[in-house]
């Protein structure tokens, strides 16, 4: 298993714990910190062998790609035929990102340099050897902060400092009470619009199962 833009580690943490030969790759390795099978290179750099990886994992990563059509069709060379692809982006289509306009959380400029929609997903993993086995609008993790982020951006100017105070990248000041306040008052209001979005497939995220096809030796975006 390989884990593009794995973070900390988690999932190969557990991959590993659990007998797996798992990698993840990261851009910078954190100072003092190290985590075995965790490679901080990017993914051309590291040379794996043609087919040799079962799973690849891409989530929430594409966006931020100069180049996504190189990655994936990299991800396509190191992936076993049959093997699976799991992607998952923000949803530029979603009723979140066109309520929010601006003030969308997920926009995120100007770390996310691409944004998708169903079709243009679509189009893209198509023509890139793969076959679509499962497709999902929504995330309950993702769409959930998102919406409340997204109305507190919208209704405070927050620009986002909600989710920069839980990460621990700002620290408190003056109106964080009243900002705390707010987003409890808002929290079940936006688990509702969430779960209503999803229902009627307008949810905030995309993610799709992908696999490889067993005859894909190239990667040719779709037209």
């Amino acid at each position: 298993m390989l884990d593009i833009g794995c973070g900390r580690g988690t999932l190969v943490k557990q991959a590993r714990n659990a007998g797996y030969e798992a990698y993840g790759l990261e851009r910078e390795s954190p100072v003092g910190h190290s985590v075995p099978g965790i490679l901080y290179k990017s993914l051309p750099e590291c040379h794996f062998p043609d087919g040799h990886f079962q799973l690849v994992v891409l989530w929430h990563v594409l966006e931020h790609l100069s180049d996504p059509v190189s990655t994936l069709r990299e991800i396509n060379r190191v992936l076993a035929p049959g093997g699976w692809l799991s992607v998952a982006v923000p949803n530029y289509g979603g009723a979140q990102a066109k309520a929010s306009g601006a003030n969308w959380f997920h926009l995120d400029l100007p770390r996310h340099l691409w944004h998708f929609r169903p079709e243009s997903l679509e189009r893209l993993l198509l023509g890139c050897g793969f076959q679509i086995r499962r497709r999902s609008k929504f995330s309950l993790e993702y769409d959930w902060f998102g919406t409340l982020q997204s109305w507190m951006n919208s209704a405070l100017d927050d620009r986002n400092t909600l989710y920069s105070f839980l990460k621990g990248s700002e620290k408190p000041r003056s109106g964080s009470l009243g900002r705390i306040a707010a987003s409890a008052a808002l929290t079940i209001p936006a688990l509702l619009n969430v779960l209503w979005d999803g229902f009627c497939g307008r949810g905030g995220t995309l993610e799709f199962l992908l696999q490889k096809t067993a005859s894909s030796t190239d990667c040719r975006p779709a037209q």
